[in-house]
């Protein structure tokens, strides 16, 4: 008997939509979100919109207004420097965890993905897709359970600003170019299951990418 898909409560769907509206800088830093839109949107009534922005205040990502709504928080720079500490603390040693496994077909279909990117590095949705892939890879292979928690929500925290870095004009080409090159590095070892390579390749990137969020910042600021 074929089982019917579990379909996720309406809350549970609103809030993945809003807070990956929030990540992907569909709603912007600063962006005020009113209750009454949302409810309409979503065809609902204003009760399971307001629990979802209090979710979302949890999770520090958005700032509630009294009877109004919310507002997107922006990003700033302790937020940045925080966020790529935990990483620099997490995702080199589960690099260096997941080199000495067999991932040769995940990291083989990785490569052919950044080979296309290279050829159209125009493309938004492939470049976010093959990083989130690529991290994905990585720390879904972690045997620690709580360590994959971790680095998933560390992870999610940082797609925000990394959206966001991407979304600078002024610096877009180099972010893609340097972050496709950083992601070949980290293939190379993890394919050649070099434990050390790996590690290195991601300190690298991690030391680079907020470098990379920090300059969007500024930019951001002088514009």
């Amino acid at each position: 008997m074929k089982k019917k898909p579990v379909l996720k409560p309406m809350r549970e769907q609103i809030y993945e939509a809003i807070q990956e509206s929030i990540i992907t800088n569909v709603f912007a830093p600063g962006e005020e979100l009113h209750i009454d839109r949302l409810a309409e949107e979503f065809g609902v009534s204003t009760t399971p919109i307001r629990e979802v922005l209090i979710r979302l205040e949890g999770r520090g990502l958005v700032t509630l207004i009294p009877n109004k709504g919310a507002r997107v928080t922006s990003i700033r720079e302790e937020d940045v420097r925080n966020t790529w500490e935990m990483r620099m603390l997490l995702e080199p040693y589960a690099a260096r965890i997941t080199a000495t496994m067999n991932l040769e077909p995940e990291i083989l279909e990785l490569e052919e993905a950044f080979k296309k990117l290279e050829k159209n590095p125009q493309d938004r949705e492939l470049y976010m897709q093959s990083d989130i892939n690529l991290h994905r890879v990585i720390y879904n292979h972690v045997p620690n359970n709580l360590l994959r928690e971790m680095l998933r929500d560390v992870h999610q925290r940082s797609m925000r600003m990394r959206y966001f870095a991407e979304d600078v004009s002024q610096i877009r080409d180099r972010v893609v170019r340097e972050v496709i090159s950083e992601h070949k590095q980290i293939l190379e070892a993890l394919l050649k299951k070099d434990s050390k390579g790996a590690f290195d390749a991601m300190k690298y990137h991690i030391e680079n990418g907020e470098n990379r969020a920090l300059l969007a910042l500024t930019c951001k600021e002088e514009s």
